[in-house]
Formats: structure tokens, C-alpha cells, sequence
């Protein structure tokens, strides 16, 4: 249990910082363009997955959740990057002291706060790889989180996994494909 558990803070750890490094290199310029993502633009990708971040925080710090997927609008701020910093701050001062095994809300309801994080820790993760995406550079996630986020998904039934607001169909991947490539076009990302 202890080895589960050191690994989702290491995984929320990761996929922030990933998320942040992404962020920091989106030029001036790009905010407001299309991102990779039906319907959002590069500042709304990053205000959702904001929220994601913010989710990660609550849930280790014990706080008041809502019980919505995260918006974007609700975190578009005019500072994106410093608003991840302060969580990732926040986060770090926070995960020593976590009860990890603490019941917090959850999409499937109450569960150990291990388990909770799973859903936005992945999200960062996978989000980071949309806004480098959305930048027309490629980018891998670190092996443990690319592992971590493929058991997370594989872990979920096809039907609920392809739900409207989840995951679209699975998109055709290159033959050469990377690991991390292969889990966003199955995640119903393109991959040109």
C-alpha cells in the first residue's frame, strides 16, 4: 500500500511539473488559437487542465471538491503558468503531510484519495501532450506516467471510456508510432 501510494504523489508531482513545462512554452502569440481539442482553444485547453491541477490540490489538502467536470472558463486567468505554480507550491508543502489512504469524493464516487487522484493526475498527463500537440511539437510522457495512464484507462470499460465529454474513438496511429502516441490515438487524439 505504501508503494502505491508514494507513487500516485510522485505521478501528481510529475504530470504537474510536465503540465507547467508545456505551458511556459506556449508562445504569446498562440493562447487563442485552436488547440488540438474539438472546440477549444489553446488558453481554454490549458484553463480546463488548470482545473484539473486544482482538483489534485484540494483533494491532497482535504478540501471542499465540486462535483463538475473542471471548465474552462472557471480557471482562464491572466496568468496561467504562475496560477500552476502556486498549485505545484501548494502541492509540494501539501503531499508530505497527505493521509493517502483518507476517503475523498471520486467520479466513481467516495474512495481512498489514492485512488481519487487518478482521474486528474492522468488528465494533467495527457493534457500536457495536447498542448505541446497544439503547438505542432511532439513531446513523451516520462515512462512511469505513460504506464500510469495507460493502466488508468485500460482499467476503464470501452462503453463508459467513450461516454460524450470523455474520450472520442480510437484514431488510426502511424506504424512507427511512439508508446505515448499510441495511448492518445486510442484516446481519440490524432496523431498528424
Amino acid at each position: 500500500m505504501i508503494d502505491t501510494m508514494n507513487r500516485i504523489g510522485a505521478a501528481a508531482t510529475e504530470a504537474l511539473d510536465l503540465f507547467i513545462a508545456a505551458v511556459e512554452q506556449i508562445p504569446q502569440e498562440n493562447w487563442d488559437r485552436p488547440s488540438n481539442l474539438a472546440d477549444w482553444t489553446v488558453r481554454e485547453l490549458v484553463g480546463h487542465a488548470t482545473g484539473s491541477a486544482a482538483k489534485v490540490v484540494t483533494l491532497i489538502e482535504g478540501g471542499k471538491l465540486w462535483n463538475r467536470p473542471s471548465e474552462p472558463a472557471d480557471w482562464i486567468c491572466a496568468d496561467l503558468a504562475a496560477r500552476l505554480r502556486e498549485l505545484a507550491a501548494r502541492l509540494r508543502d501539501a503531499l508530505p503531510h497527505a493521509e493517502l489512504d483518507a476517503p475523498r469524493p471520486s467520479p466513481d464516487g467516495e474512495a481512498p484519495l489514492h485512488r481519487a487522484l487518478a482521474f486528474p493526475v492522468a488528465d494533467l498527463a495527457m493534457h500536457s501532450w495536447d498542448v505541446h500537440r497544439s503547438q505542432g511539437r511532439s513531446v513523451e510522457l516520462p515512462d512511469d506516467l505513460l504506464a500510469f495512464c495507460r493502466a488508468l484507462t485500460e482499467s476503464i470499460p470501452e462503453e463508459v471510456l467513450r461516454q460524450p465529454g470523455k474520450f472520442g474513438p480510437a484514431q488510426p496511429a502511424p506504424a512507427d508510432a511512439s508508446p505515448t502516441t499510441l495511448l492518445m490515438t486510442g484516446l481519440g487524439r490524432t496523431a498528424g
